[in-house]
């Protein structure tokens, strides 16, 4: 199976990483040039660089979005007509920084990133949000844990999207555990209840029935 990852920066570059170690072909792609070929030089023969990032979707069974939230929508935009029925999978947060370097929150309080994205989506666009819930070092080193797998949650209203990003999860080294619906994002985000969490099954379920 091949994903595209649009986007080579920290949380982008800790997702193809651990995505390349499970067997996962990738297509690479970003406004970073020298960033993104650096990551495939790294990650070896089982990543290639995208001349853009339509192109990036040629052949390829989902996306990976891991770009700041600021960029979202231009780069949807760009290729909503090439989505087609891949599974769209975004782990950005809706936070920046202003000008006294402060992270501040980029949506009003009690929007969830997940209804405005999806809300810049074609209809019928398979939308998960996943692999943003935990910062991208604490992601890398909570993988392939032993002997009980830590658990990455994720959010979609798409049957078939859950079962893409099941896989991509197992791929990545952890255990996947749906939450809800694009509505639940906000608890997946900076600020939420389940952001940065390392936790196995038993103790994720618990955590899941608390609302």
């Amino acid at each position: 199976m091949t994903t595209a990852i649009i986007g080579t920066g920290g949380i982008g570059s800790a997702i193809a990483r651990r995505l390349a170690s499970g067997g996962e072909a990738l297509q690479l792609s970003s406004a970073d040039k020298v960033s993104a070929r650096k990551l495939a030089e790294e990650i070896g023969e089982a990543a290639v660089v995208a001349v853009d990032n339509r192109s990036a979707l040629q052949g390829s069974d989902a996306v990976i979005l891991a770009l700041r939230f600021s960029v979202l929508k231009d780069v949807i935009d760009e290729i909503a007509g090439t989505l087609g029925d891949k599974s769209l999978i975004v782990p950005s947060n809706p936070v920046g920084l202003d000008a006294q370097g402060k992270v501040v929150r980029l949506l009003p309080q009690g929007q969830s990133s997940g209804e405005t994205i999806a809300g810049w989506l074609p209809t019928g666009a398979r939308l998960a949000m996943a692999f943003g819930t935990m910062s991208a070092d604490l992601f890398e080193s909570s993988s392939n844990r032993s002997p009980e797998p830590a658990v990455l949650f994720y959010v979609t209203d798409v049957a078939r999207g859950g079962d893409v990003v099941e896989r991509l999860i197992r791929t990545a080294g952890f255990e996947p555990m749906k939450l809800g619906g694009i509505k639940q994002s906000s608890r997946l985000e900076v600020g939420g209840d389940l952001h940065d969490l390392v936790v196995g099954p038993a103790e994720a379920r618990l955590l899941i029935a608390v609302a």
